[in-house]
């Protein structure tokens, strides 16, 4: 009777350990590569990063602004508001369009050469770039 109390206390005994190694595949990815770096080169790496990122997007005030004024160059009548004459109103608005074509001239030539240098593979690679030189330049010293 104590056998068969002791057989209701355990349950029913399954090992699965031996149908699951049968059937299991085991799929191990656990490379890792380990970067060593000064927190400056970091920062110099990220201050990079950082003017890369803000020209994409950058070029956008120039823009509206350029495309604001020249529709106003084009569609006002100006008059004399303020105690100031027309000529003069219209010539603060066309130097504003020059001074607006000129900044997205530039945000577009800082987004052109900042183009494709967002990819995060690349600004790992510069981490690497700056560990390698200074590896080679101290081996360099050493022989």
């Amino acid at each position: 009777m104590s056998q068969q109390n002791n057989l209701n206390n355990q349950g029913l005994s399954v090992d699965f350990s031996d149908e699951l190694s049968k059937n299991l595949t085991i799929h191990k990815n656990v490379n890792q590569e380990i970067i060593i770096t000064t927190s400056d080169k970091i920062k110099l790496v990220l201050l990079s990063t950082k003017e890369i990122m803000t020209s994409q997007r950058d070029w956008w005030t120039p823009f509206g602004l350029l495309i604001s004024f020249i529709t106003t160059l084009c569609t006002a009548d100006f008059k004399l508001s303020f105690g100031i004459s027309k000529d003069f109103w219209k010539a603060i608005f066309v130097l504003l369009t020059i001074f607006s074509f000129l900044w997205f001239c530039k945000s577009i030539y800082r987004l052109i050469k900042n183009w494709g240098n967002d990819d995060l593979d690349k600004i790992i690679a510069q981490i690497k770039v700056n560990e390698q030189n200074f590896t080679q330049t101290s081996e360099s010293t050493i022989s």
